[in-house]
């Protein structure tokens, strides 16, 4: 009999029926095939429009399901009215009435696991916040009529320890206490003769009852307990299944800002389902789509973060609301009341977890809180050690994972990693500064990447290019977390050589503006630095100035950066200073002066016989003479370039090479060759995933196509490569691409089009004109002198103005829009 405190719930063969078609990954007609039935049938039955199906229909569907013997009864039992008293919940337990979302594959799981005989443990584990309670609820509902005396669900989160777990079982199923008989026999015996799937919730501060209560079993053959817990019990008899968070929008998905698609995301649809029950008015928008989006990965998926997030949307913006999510554990409080107390904020639950933990795993937990993203695991005894010993990182590790509070990511490469959900993390940050370990870890942390950045500087120019680009571009965040330490702690040494160690990153991944940014911030901070750590810098900092268009910051900076390593008479350094600084003089047009700088660079490189540095100057050189119309030199310089890239294995630079020798070749009329050095050097960019020199040689493509009068082809290389530039912040990229789309617009009998993009292409970059080489500048003076006259001076002005006056973000969307 239930005790006067539970409550009864009818469970859904509608919903039930749902979890297993998805399960099996089939939509509502598939199944309808499978069974002879109609799709009607199976909409009816699913909405609950049908609660006594026929057994003939039963049978069906379980057939077309696949399910065991087992799973079908329990399937038919579902099927039948249900007697009273299915399920018995506490009153602090409760079936909420809230839709239940995103879970029916890990609904259906739980269904096809306990239908099976050799299953009778299950346990549900997952991260704080997770849903593993809601989620067995509901399963519990769904299969409790497949029992022949139901489910129980006993709630072990109040229990002060493992002692109390059988007198909780015991009062749950409404028994009496017997003086002289343990709370284990007065369980047993009841058990023995019934069939019962027995739900205990919150098992992860109790684990040391698991063997008693796992001792149930072989005594009672008709029982099976279904246990949420953030750690499974380690017992043999133990099935584990682990709750992830809801899924996430993927990148493609945010960027799409579709409301429709965004609709279909678990995470999503539980956050609007939330915020409509206190903001009915609120609607997804194409306008607010990204920002709801950023939202649900922010709080990782989390069911308990999303739902203590939405009430937020009263006060609000979603734009707002994520601004503020950097303090999340702040916002995520005052949950419903109905919810059990360490559930009503994200800080309580997080809290709950870590409290259960042993000293040393609590302390790696908050030490591992340093790292942003990701963690690879040969940094960590370094790192998590720094503020103390740990006995053991590995061990503790294991702890953690254990307890749902760390995850092993899938390898991606040859060092192993781990990370948290972002909510953990900022707990953990909080713990380690309350514990005084703040400093100690975070320096390791800087130190550590400083020293990384130094291996990467000299593999990344060799022939293990494409695995350290792909290794930084997993430590992208980390770096950012010890740049961002070494600037609040005044750090500028140590941050100008992280920064400076990272020039090949920041140019060949496509993050020139950043890199730029931390070299100025740390440069102007001030401070002891040593000269030579200060000239490094200064150079790194003007290649990407040049880069991203500061040609006059470009050539202060490889000015200071020059005089500095004269005087400290570091003569490598010096030809590569003079390099850099005959680079951004000849963006600004200086072209002798450049051409002199580059000559002197190659001579000290070959005389010091530098077999990394010299390939770049004699690419310079080629650049610097094609200027002054000496091809043949130009094209020597290149191939002697080329042949030594390819020696030292340097993948990116290659294609670079490609592409200038590409462009000679094109200018010569060699047009077979020129496709053949731009499409290897596309090739080589795609692999290594370099936005920059994949969009150089799609841009070199696209000539070739207009050339071929195929302006098809031509528009959707031009188009592809102006994404690239225009994701990778490369606004001089994103001109060319615009001038060139203004081309194809012209040829296309677009005069109107062409004028709008040449003006937002010389807006973007008014140097483009002046930077055209030799086959580049006629064709756009010829262009634009011939669109005057078809347009009339008038509107060819008014349509080249309006063009220079669109931003970034709208010159490129115009750009992109097929005409």
């Amino acid at each position: 009999m239930a005790s006067d405190d539970a409550m009864e719930v009818e469970p859904s063969f509608g919903r039930l029926l749902a979890a297993y078609r998805l399960g099996a990954g089939l939509t509502q007609e598939d199944l309808a095939s499978r069974a002879g039935l109609s799709v009607d049938a199976i909409s009816l039955l699913e909405r609950g429009g049908r609660r006594a199906p026929r057994a003939r229909t039963v049978q069906l569907l379980a057939e077309a399901l696949g399910m065991s013997a087992r799973e079908g009864d329990a399937f038919a039992a579902a099927a039948k009215p249900r007697r009273p008293g299915a399920l018995r919940v506490p009153p602090d337990l409760r079936l909420p009435s809230t839709p239940f979302v995103g879970r029916e594959r890990e609904l259906a799981q739980i269904c096809s696991l306990l239908a099976r005989p050799d299953v009778r443990l299950l346990t549900l584990t997952g991260s704080p916040g997770a849903g593993k309670t809601r989620l067995a609820l509901r399963a519990a509902a769904a299969l409790a009529a497949g029992y022949r005396d139901g489910a129980v669900v006993v709630t072990l989160g109040p229990l002060s320890g493992p002692g109390l777990v059988m007198p909780a079982i015991r009062q749950s199923l409404g028994l009496e206490e017997r003086s002289q008989e343990l709370p284990l026999e007065t369980v047993a015996a009841h058990c023995r003769v019934r069939q019962l799937l027995l739900v205990l919730d919150n098992f992860e501060h109790v684990l040391a009852a698991g063997d008693e209560t796992a001792g149930l079993l072989p005594r009672c053959p008709g029982l099976q307990l279904l246990v949420t817990s953030r750690s499974h019990l380690r017992l043999r008899s133990e099935h584990e299944l682990h709750v992830p968070p809801l899924r996430l929008p993927t990148a493609d998905e945010e960027l799409a800002r579709e409301p429709s698609a965004l609709l279909e995301v678990p995470s999503v649809r539980l956050f609007l389902d939330r915020v409509e029950a206190v903001a009915p008015d609120f609607r997804l928008t194409s306008r607010n789509a990204a920002a709801v989006a950023a939202i649900c990965r922010r709080l990782d998926g989390l069911p308990l973060a999303l739902e203590l997030a939405a009430p937020w949307i009263k006060l609000l913006s979603p734009a707002g609301l994520l601004a503020l999510l950097d303090r999340r554990l702040d916002l995520l409080v005052d949950g419903p009341h109905d919810l059990p107390e360490r559930q009503r904020t994200m800080r309580a639950t997080l809290r709950w977890s870590c409290e259960l933990l042993e000293p040393e795993p609590r302390a790696l937990l908050r030490r591992l809180s340093v790292f942003a993203g990701s963690a690879p695991l040969d940094a960590l005894d370094r790192v998590c050690e720094a503020a103390g010993g740990l006995g053991g990182v590995l061990r503790r590790l294991a702890t953690l994972a254990d307890n749902s509070l760390m995850r092993r990511l899938p390898a991606e490469g040859t060092e192993p990693r781990v990370t948290m959900l972002e909510s953990v993390r900022e707990y953990a940050y909080e713990l380690l500064a309350a514990a005084g370990e703040l400093e100690a870890t975070a320096q390791a942390h800087l130190d550590y990447y400083v020293d990384l950045a130094g291996r990467a500087r000299g593999e990344i120019k060799g022939p293990r290019q494409a695995a350290w680009l792909e290794r930084l571009r997993r430590e992208h965040d980390n770096v950012r977390a010890a740049l961002g330490w070494a600037a609040e702690r005044g750090q500028a040494e140590r941050g100008l050589r992280l920064a400076a160690a990272l020039s090949s990153f920041w140019d060949f991944a496509g993050h020139r503006r950043e890199g730029l940014s931390w070299l100025e911030g740390m440069l102007a901070a001030g401070g002891d630095v040593e000269p030579g750590v200060r000239a490094e810098a200064l150079h790194v900092a003007a290649s990407l100035a040049w880069r991203v268009g500061s040609g006059d910051l470009a050539v202060a900076h490889q000015r200071e950066s020059l005089e500095l390593f004269r005087e400290l008479g570091n003569i490598r350094a010096v030809a590569n200073a003079l390099r850099g600084l005959g680079i951004a003089l000849n963006r600004q047009g200086s072209y002798a002066e450049s051409l002199t700088l580059f000559e002197e660079a190659v001579a000290l490189l070959r005389e010091l016989d530098d077999a990394e540095l010299l390939p770049s100057a004699l690419l310079n050189l080629g650049v610097g003479l094609t200027r002054f119309g000496d091809r043949r030199r130009a094209t020597a310089m290149y191939e002697e370039a080329l042949a030594r890239y390819r020696d030292m294995g340097n993948a990116l630079s290659t294609a670079h090479c490609l592409v200038n020798l590409a462009n000679r070749a094109k200018a010569d009329g060699s047009l077979a060759l020129a496709q053949a050095r731009y499409e290897e050097a596309a090739q080589i960019a795609r692999t290594l995933d370099s936005p920059f020199h994949l969009g150089t040689a799609l841009v070199g493509l696209g000539d070739m196509a207009r050339i071929r009068d195929d302006p098809a082809a031509a528009g959707g290389h031009y188009r592809e490569a102006l994404r690239l530039f225009a994701g990778a912040g490369e606004r001089q990229g994103v001109a060319v691409c615009l001038r060139f789309l203004a081309c194809l617009a012209w040829i296309m009998d677009q005069p109107a089009r062409a004028a709008r993009l040449y003006g937002a292409g010389d807006g973007l970059w008014p140097d483009a004109a002046a930077a055209d080489d030799e086959e580049e500048a006629p064709l756009h003076m010829g262009a634009a002198a011939e669109l005057r006259e078809q347009l009339g001076p008038d509107r060819f002005t008014a349509g080249y103005q309006a063009g220079g006056r669109l931003s970034v973000e709208e010159a490129v969307a115009e750009g992109l829009a097929e005409a």
